[in-house]
């Protein structure tokens, strides 16, 4: 034994606290990635009451199938004060902390070279399980309680900067799948025409374009799609639905504006109370006078009377705020959806829906024989489902290709941010290549007629979760292109894509910046334990 080693068993002992009184509800399991998972298992009729209770800083572990899986799951306790697991995993604690820190020896566990010794001391059962003992027999080099805290904190450092590019890629794909939920499925997208210059300003704080930026945020096509711009002469009459189902009415030289200030709480007395829902009906005029005439009218009993009959006519409040057909009544609603037979649903008047496999153009993969080394291990990535990971991008593959094995097969060389489905075995994941790289048979690539992936990598996240939706009860074991074909997705006009495409490029930029950089805090996170069985002899050592 190096003089520095020591046994882990001198250090560590069994803990059985059970959860008798049934006072702790959390129930979590153990991963193979060493970490504590909140516990799928069917406990129906299960008596809580023997499973074990474990506290903070205190570790469980599984000491079956080690040589199966190659890994033993230990983890340490951190994000609960206490939680129950299963009594069949052993629960241990060290005994003295100024000692060992228990987190020192959880690098120790998270090292590839404890993986290996725990796989070669595992012979027992079928599946190779390893003995407690021979758990307790395995060495790791204690330095002083101070050094070990050093060693800790630097690697804590590592470790809380991968977790909080993980934590904020995370957000910012939820960002970008609520953003094309909010465009795409709640059609509320922005709708202000292009050569839309403001008229009749109130606010003379901020520039003409400061304020039309304002206004596209308010006025999208739920609320005002299809309004007409003005030239500042013409005048407009308009009906603005309240969320108390309250009508305002009003007019104005500039609808977009009037509508974006009594959004804004700038506009009248009545919409700072009732929040404006859409614009329901608009008439347009020559003159103001003309305008306010018939503005009067409107707000009179009799005025009051045909827009109530008018409404009775659309089919009632509902259908309007839905923007759905009515031919039979004279209202000009903004937001008009019309009935699409393929998708059976209402979309936006004027899109249209198509194959999958017209929004996005499908290409393949292959694999040269595995038998000729020429073809592996050079510098090219090979993408296969095992490669999929938790992020958006795939940067790193398992397998390479060389130059003569790209050459040799039947997948091309996909660019930056192809967009990589899985077909076979795990079926239906996605993932962006995050640099060049090849792909095997059991992926489909798929790229955007347009360019726009990022556009179309959303399209794709959600056609795939319609189509794993649509095969409930039914076996799910491979997509094939018939699948792609026969999906009928919306197709929305080509400027809106590109809009869409723009808004959201800056997030996939710093995604895949980020999966970058913790790649290369891996590779030191790994270096910083390796080095711990170098860690030199001190003279204060336990």
């Amino acid at each position: 034994m190096r003089s520095n080693y020591r046994p882990i068993g001198d250090y560590i002992r069994l803990v059985d606290e059970r959860n008798k009184e049934l006072k702790i509800t959390t129930l979590l399991g153990l991963s193979i990635t060493k970490e504590f998972i909140p516990s799928v298992a069917n406990t129906v009729g299960t008596n809580m009451r023997n499973y074990k209770i474990v506290r903070k800083n205190q570790f469980a572990c599984s000491i079956m199938q080690v040589r199966r899986d190659k890994k033993m799951p230990v983890a340490i306790l951190k994000d609960f004060k206490e939680a129950i697991i299963s009594q069949a995993y052993p629960v241990f604690e060290v005994i003295d902390e100024d000692l060992l820190h228990p987190d020192y020896l959880m690098m120790w566990f998270s090292r590839e070279e404890f993986d290996r010794q725990a796989t070669f001391h595992a012979v027992g059962g079928v599946r190779g399980s390893l003995e407690w003992e021979d758990f307790l027999s395995f060495e790791l080099p204690v330095p002083s309680i101070e050094k070990q805290r050093e060693i800790v904190a630097e690697y804590n450092v590592v470790k809380n900067r991968i977790k909080l590019n993980e934590q904020l890629n995370q957000k910012l794909e939820e960002t970008a799948q609520a953003l094309y939920k909010h465009w795409f499925v709640d059609f509320e997208f922005p709708c202000l025409p292009s050569d839309y210059r403001p008229h009749g300003q109130v606010n003379l704080k901020i520039s003409d374009n400061e304020l039309k930026s304002e206004i596209a945020q308010v006025c999208n096509y739920k609320r005002t799609g299809g309004l007409p711009i003005s030239d500042g002469r013409t005048w407009f009459v308009y009906l603005i639905l309240c969320d108390d189902d309250s009508i305002y009415k009003g007019i104005t030289n500039d609808l977009y504006r009037r509508f974006y200030e009594h959004y804004t709480a700038q506009g009248a007395k009545h919409t700072k109370q009732h929040k404006p829902v859409k614009v329901i009906h608009w008439e347009q005029f020559d003159t103001k006078e003309a305008a306010a005439k018939r503005e009067k009218e409107l707000k009179t009993g009799y005025g009051r009377t045909w827009i109530d009959r008018q409404i009775k006519k659309a089919g009632g409040l509902e259908i309007i705020k839905a923007g759905l057909p009515a031919p039979k009544t004279q209202l000009r609603t903004a937001g008009k959806m019309v009935y699409n037979e393929e998708l059976d649903k209402e979309i936006p008047e004027g899109w249209k829906d198509g194959s999958f496999l017209e929004a996005l153009e499908i290409s393949g993969g292959g694999t040269p024989r595995t038998q000729n080394p020429d073809y592996w291990n050079g510098n090219i990535p090979f993408f296969t489902p095992k490669d999929v990971n938790d992020s958006y991008y795939v940067i790193e593959s398992e397998k390479t290709l060389t130059e003569e094995g790209l050459n040799n097969c039947s997948s091309k060389l996909y660019s930056k941010n192809t967009i990589f489905i899985t077909a076979r075995g795990t079926v239906g994941e996605i993932s962006i290549a995050g640099t060049e790289m090849s792909m095997n048979q059991s992926c489909y690539a798929f790229t955007e007629p347009d360019c726009l992936q990022f556009y179309g990598h959303q399209l794709a996240i959600l056609t795939i979760k319609e189509l794993i939706g649509e095969a409930v009860g039914a076996v799910f074991s491979a997509l094939v292109t018939k699948d792609f074909q026969g999906k009928s997705v919306i197709i929305p006009p080509k400027y809106l894509k590109k809009l869409f495409n723009r808004k959201i490029e800056q997030f996939y930029f710093s995604i895949r910046s980020k999966e970058f950089q913790n790649i290369q805090l891996y590779k030191l996170k790994n270096l910083l334990l390796s080095r711990m069985a170098n860690v030199k002899k001190e003279k204060e050592m336990v």
